[in-house]
């Protein structure tokens, strides 16, 4: 207990005080002897307490570095996983650059490897419109002057047309002008094309919706397919009505050309090349095909996807020429 060294010092300080001095020394003697006595145990616990403070501190400081490095290391491993996540930015960006060039080299060599068939049906086609009109031109200069003009501006037409292309195509071949940036004809061209058809004497009707989306080869496809066509039913089977009808069919857009196969003179024509650049332009595009003759009349059909659907669908079919009654058919 605490009082304990406090009361013997007091009373052996007492005990001397009196024993070899007066009673006044004695008094001072014990007062000293119990201030030191109280003094002494607060002075032990001050240094303990000075030595534990001095341990908790270094504690501290240690926790201090600690959490110190910690926090170093962190920031380090957040600036690795930055500089990881920038690099794999950068290869994800290098990638897609590759990939874009990739698609863009793929895409030229698909266009120019497809400029022979382009050639094959703009030259056929031009050159069968040309031959009809001439010849129905020159038939017709002394009774009917009118329409012999008629034919010839066709035929001017038609042929700056082609070679318009053909200067294109040309270009493509030449590296003059990019593949993708070759203006190409699609659904909005139909119409002058079925006009041609029927100044060339083709009794020819057009069914087509509106607002239909296509992307750039889709529609070139759809246009050269039923360029095609009309081109074959022009040679092969003369006189016939023809009839094209585009429609829509959930996700995809049908092209569809047709007519009555006429009675065969003679030995059946040797197989063409018409079709097969048909069916290969199709797959081009992912596409699908069929060409065949179904109940008495030759259709060509082609089936492509749509980039957007129509709003509307048009039901009244384009008027027939009535003074076309020359040039329908199928290839074989």
């Amino acid at each position: 207990m605490r009082w304990m060294p406090v009361a013997v010092a007091l009373l052996l300080t007492a005990v001397l005080a009196v024993a070899r001095s007066g009673l006044w020394q004695g008094v001072l003697i014990v007062a000293l002897g119990t201030a030191v006595a109280w003094l002494a145990p607060a002075t032990a616990e001050g240094r303990r307490s000075a030595r534990e403070f001095r341990r908790l501190t270094t504690e501290v400081r240690r926790q201090q570095l600690v959490t110190e490095q910690r926090r170093q290391e962190a920031e380090e491993r957040r600036h690795e996983a930055e500089d990881a996540r920038a690099e794999a930015e950068a290869a994800r960006e290098q990638a897609e650059a590759e990939r874009r060039e990739a698609d863009a080299a793929r895409e030229a060599a698909d266009e120019r490897a497809m400029i022979g068939p382009e050639m094959h049906d703009l030259v056929s086609h031009a050159i069968g419109v040309i031959v009809v009109l001439a010849e129905g031109g020159t038939a017709a200069a002394e009774s009917r002057p009118q329409a012999a003009a008629r034919a010839f501006d066709t035929i001017a037409g038609t042929g700056r047309r082609t070679l318009a292309e053909l200067g294109d195509m040309l270009s493509v071949l030449r590296n003059d002008i990019e593949p993708g940036r070759r203006a190409v004809p699609g659904l909005a061209e139909l119409p002058e094309l079925v006009r041609i058809m029927r100044a060339a004497g083709m009794a020819l009707t057009m069914v087509a919706p509106e607002n239909v989306r296509l992307g750039r080869r889709e529609g070139l496809a759809v246009y050269r397919v039923v360029q095609e066509s009309l081109t074959n039913a022009l040679n092969h089977a003369p006189g016939q009505p023809v009839e094209v009808r585009l429609t829509v069919e959930e996700s995809r857009l049908v092209a569809t050309v047709s007519n009555p196969v006429p009675p065969r003179r003679g030995p059946e024509p040797p197989a063409g090349h018409g079709v097969r650049g048909m069916r290969e332009r199709a797959a081009s595009v992912r596409g699908e095909l069929s060409a065949a003759e179904d109940d008495g009349r030759w259709q060509v059909r082609l089936s492509v996807r749509v980039e957007k659907a129509p709003v509307k669908q048009a039901a009244k079919p384009r008027k027939t020429d009535k003074n076309g009654s020359k040039g329908t058919g199928r290839k074989r």
